[in-house]
């Protein structure tokens, strides 16, 4: 897809936008899901793809000088960020404990994790 686009004239901007909104969510799908248990070789086969595309939008540059030229990190530092942002999320959830009047009410599921699982 990339080349074809190249080819009809899009822009290196253009395609660094597409990349980034139809290939990349695809490489980082479920990423926090599998990301802690993913085998090194596996990480590099999934970079492989990457280094592919931004190499055919920008021929004859390192893949080094194409990340920073276009503000992109490697896929497993980005992995990594967004496990950290799922962490940090997760931790920050702190909910106000509601008033409870009856114990039916208290010993219902939402009051009661509410109350245990914080």
């Amino acid at each position: 897809m990339l080349y074809q686009l190249k080819r009809a004239g899009i822009t290196q901007k253009d395609l660094v936008s597409v990349y980034v909104s139809v290939v990349r969510p695809v490489l980082e799908y479920a990423c926090p899901v599998w990301h802690t248990n993913l085998p090194q070789y596996l990480s590099d086969n999934i970079e492989v793809i990457q280094k592919r595309a931004l190499k055919c939008i920008f021929p004859g540059l390192g893949y080094a000088e194409i990340l920073r030229r276009v503000n992109l990190d490697t896929l497993n530092v980005r992995r990594d960020s967004i496990c950290q942002n799922i962490l940090n999320v997760r931790q920050q959830n702190v909910y106000p404990l509601p008033v409870t009047r009856t114990n039916r009410f208290r010993n219902s599921f939402i009051p009661w994790a509410l109350y245990n699982c914080q």
